[in-house]
């Protein structure tokens, strides 16, 4: 039997400092002015570029999720295939990692595979790898694509192989949000044929089809710039059951590949990723201006079909020659009291080339002011979102690629930064001992800073504690939407329905346990009667380690000395993350919590006597990287072992 503990040593009596957050402490330590200088100037350089490039949305904007394989398969070999429909000319292969809740919470990069293989196949059945992470684990990506670029080549299908699967759940799986196949700037996978060693078909979230439906938490391919236009507003309606068009014509007839439909964002309101959409529509191509000779191209008569979010929406042409395409909206989107349909773009797209941008617009209604922006029908084909420019999509991955390697190194010089800031602080307060003046002057100027660092701290604070909530509730709902699904499905028995409303209770249960642990743990504390932040945690131990013979020790309360409530936050997500593994993955029967104060700070021991694991090939694939990251984010010393 393994012993395994966690330990770790919070420092409450420094909190970290970064560059921007103590010039004045700067100012005094003249000796690093040089240093400190250049390490600011690269960092300064590395946010300008950064302001430049496309962000990624990092959000499951879509009820649809991507492909999953299934976790209680017992296959050797976990892939998953796609197959075009013939043979075509292809350089590049994308895969977009999905977003999606696990056991410790929302995860990015979910179901990534720790080391694997990426094939082409001709339509003889020859194998080119175009990507070999076979031999070594491969860091995951979290939400940023991997790109595989090779030589053009004819290809008829791809196959990723997991050599080493996903499984910090436990249980092994593969998952992908999209994979994309390019030929220059086209997505030669929209619609193909999907295949793979299993599936986890879950009807709407998870599917086959789901891998290349263009749907991704990466968001739309835009360059960030003020000069954006949100596109096409119908007039406002009372009713859904309102009939409402908008046409796009070219100057004349011409091949096209496929109609590309880009949603409306409004930024005002959090979840209007896609304002306007209608719930039901069809789309048709013709040749003729009245239609006469119209083909549809695509329709939706489910009103429950999920939502596109910020994502492209693709209708395929096949090559036929069109001149007109119109999108009619058949059952309009709720907006608040009223009903309205909106896009943003539309694109006719011919070798990744859009044919449709200048081209004439008309609609059978508009307004021309609503929800703060104004829309005209005319920017429906300006190449345009309400953020920006629509770019390429070989461009928009490698401003991605760029992004993470800038982010990469401002991570780093952040650290370097703060670190030499450290070293500052305890030189000034060794210089400034024998001068009553000199620390008089120093302490006014720390009070000052200190003032509005805690401003920052407070919008900081809030923006974070935001994205935990809508993280984890929004997944939670996610879940719930998924789990309900599985009712609607023919093989339905007594017996699974009352299985899967005891799992929507018990996620719903979760979901009310995580509001209530976030709120007690930023509460001041204004009375005795009202819960400690340590109670809080105490609750999450007796939440998740249920059945586990669990021995607690915590200081008297209130602590001498307090951590502020960010590291409050994150001493308790590092917490619920060792917890969760050890109940998920140590098959412990016994496990402690000692949490001890210091005269800097704050020891938190947590050990259990499961299987343990391998501390010297452990590494960021198999999840220890996160609690690296929490401890090292709030200053901290983390000691794992397993013994």
């Amino acid at each position: 039997m393994k012993f395994t503990h966690l330990c770790l040593l919070a420092n409450l009596l420094a909190p970290g400092v970064s560059a921007q957050e103590a010039p004045g402490l700067e100012r005094l330590a003249f000796w690093s002015w040089g240093t400190s200088a250049q390490l600011k100037d690269e960092l300064k350089v590395i946010d300008q570029e950064l302001a430049k490039l496309p962000e990624l949305a990092l959000n499951n904007t879509s009820q649809r999720v991507g492909f999953k394989t299934g976790v209680t398969t017992g296959e050797s070999v976990r892939w998953l295939g796609v197959e075009l429909a013939g043979e075509a000319l292809a350089d590049t292969v994308v895969l977009a990692p999905a977003l999606a809740k696990s056991a410790i919470g929302v995860v990015a990069g979910y179901g990534f595979p720790v080391r694997f293989v990426l094939e082409v196949f001709d339509a003889g059945g020859q194998a080119t790898v175009v990507l070999d992470a076979s031999r070594e684990d491969f860091q995951n990506p979290g939400c940023y694509p991997v790109v595989a670029r090779f030589e053009p080549r004819r290809i008829k299908r791809v196959r990723l192989t997991a050599i080493e699967p996903w499984a910090l759940d436990g249980a092994e799986t593969l998952a992908m949000a999209e994979l994309l196949i390019l030929s220059g700037n086209r997505n030669l996978a929209a619609g193909a044929n999907v295949s793979s060693s299993s599936t986890r078909a879950a009807p709407r979230i998870w599917t086959r089809g789901g891998l290349v439906d263009w749907i991704t938490p990466l968001g739309l391919p835009v360059q960030p710039e003020p000069t954006g236009a949100p596109g096409f507003h119908s007039a406002v309606s009372q009713t859904a059951e309102v009939t409402k068009h908008v046409t796009v014509s070219l100057r004349e007839p011409m091949p096209i590949d496929e109609v590309l439909v880009i949603p409306a964002r409004v930024k005002e309101v959090q979840l209007w990723f896609d304002y306007g959409f209608p719930q039901e529509y069809e789309v048709e191509g013709a040749l003729n201006p009245d239609f006469s000779d119209a083909i549809l191209l695509g329709e939706c008569t489910d009103r429950y079909e999920p939502r596109p979010g910020m994502n492209f929406v693709g209708f395929p042409v096949g090559g036929r020659k069109i001149q007109h395409v119109r999108f009619t909206a058949k059952r309009l989107w709720f907006r608040q009291n009223d009903y309205v349909f909106a896009l943003a773009e539309v694109a006719l797209m011919r070798d990744g080339v859009n044919l449709a941008l200048g081209a004439e617009v008309t609609a059978s209604d508009q307004c021309a002011e609503a929800s703060g922006m104004n829309w005209a029908p005319r920017q429906l084909t300006d190449g345009l979102t309400a953020e920006g420019p629509l770019i390429p999509l070989p461009e928009w991955f490698s401003q991605l690629e760029r992004r993470q390697t800038l982010e990469s190194k401002r991570s780093d010089l952040v650290q370097r930064i703060d670190d030499r800031l450290q070293g500052a602080r305890k030189q000034v307060a060794h210089v400034s001992i024998g001068s009553l003046g000199g620390a008089s002057l120093l302490s006014l100027l720390l009070v000052v800073r200190q003032r509005r660092q805690r401003q920052r701290d407070a919008q900081r604070l809030q923006e974070k504690l935001a994205r935990d909530l809508h993280d984890e509730i929004g997944s939670n709902l996610g879940s719930i939407a998924m789990i309900s699904s599985f009712a609607n499905e023919p093989d339905t028995t007594p017996e699974s329905l009352r299985a899967d409303l005891a799992e929507i209770g018990q996620v719903a249960a979760e979901s009310a346990a995580s509001m209530r642990d976030m709120v007690q743990l930023i509460n001041p504390r204004t009375h005795a009667t009202e819960s400690h932040w340590l109670d809080v945690i105490h609750r999450l131990i007796d939440r998740l380690l249920r059945g586990i013979e669990t021995t607690c020790e915590f200081p008297p309360r209130p602590l001498q000395l307090e951590p502020d409530v960010e590291t409050r936050r994150e001493i308790y997500l590092l917490c619920k993350e060792a917890l969760h593994n050890i109940a998920r993955h140590a098959r412990a029967s016994k496990a402690s919590v000692l949490v001890t104060p210091s005269e800097k700070g704050l020891q938190v021991l947590i050990t259990d006597n499961g299987v343990g694991f391998d501390s010297a090939s452990a590494s960021a694939g198999h999840g220890l990287g996160n609690l690296q990251k929490r401890a090292s984010m709030m200053g901290a010393q983390l000691h794992l072992s397993s013994k």
